[in-house]
């Protein structure tokens, strides 16, 4: 038993033994982030790199907001937290259709690596998965709590074979 666990560990706890479908595969995913992170050299990052953070006019970008996160860090982080929410709003083929282009436009200054992907994915593990209301501000209607905690299952299981 855990001596004062912290809220997220004990939100952490409840989502993997009650929510997820495939509570044996988080142990795989914890070992893995436990590893020594990848050598990176850290660039300035949004931290906080995500669709609602976007703006865009006649399908192109214009503009990033919200940089109150802004720092120097690996360039990893910002391209997990916008897969994960890209895995979340339309799925696992649509996160790594960004990660594609991504790595096609960064050519040589950017070295994908699974760790950083699933880093984010344990970042979000503070309650119980749900629908981001920024999403529905922006129109996207269709999706429900429970999506949400499939789409995470089937993207930890994308990334696992990754490793």
């Amino acid at each position: 038993m855990l001596k004062n666990p912290s809220i997220k560990v004990v939100y952490s706890l409840f989502y993997i033994k009650v929510l997820t479908k495939r509570p044996e595969l988080w142990g795989a995913v914890f070992d893995f982030v436990r590893e020594p992170r990848p050598q990176v050299k850290p660039c300035f990052i949004h931290r906080d790199y995500h669709p609602t953070n976007i703006l865009w006019v006649d399908d192109k970008v214009s503009g990033v907001v919200d940089w109150v996160n802004a720092c120097r860090g690996p360039a990893g982080i910002d391209i997990g937290h916008c897969r994960l929410n890209l895995a979340m709003l339309f799925g696992v083929s649509t996160a790594d259709e960004f990660l594609s282009a991504y790595e096609k436009l960064a050519g040589y200054s950017f070295s994908y690596h699974p760790y950083w992907d699933l880093l984010s994915l344990i970042d979000i593990l503070f309650g119980s998965p749900e629908v981001y209301p920024g999403w529905i501000a922006f129109g996207v209607t269709n999706l429900t709590d429970q999506m949400m905690v499939d789409r995470l299952d089937q993207y930890m299981k994308s990334l696992l074979k990754k490793i």
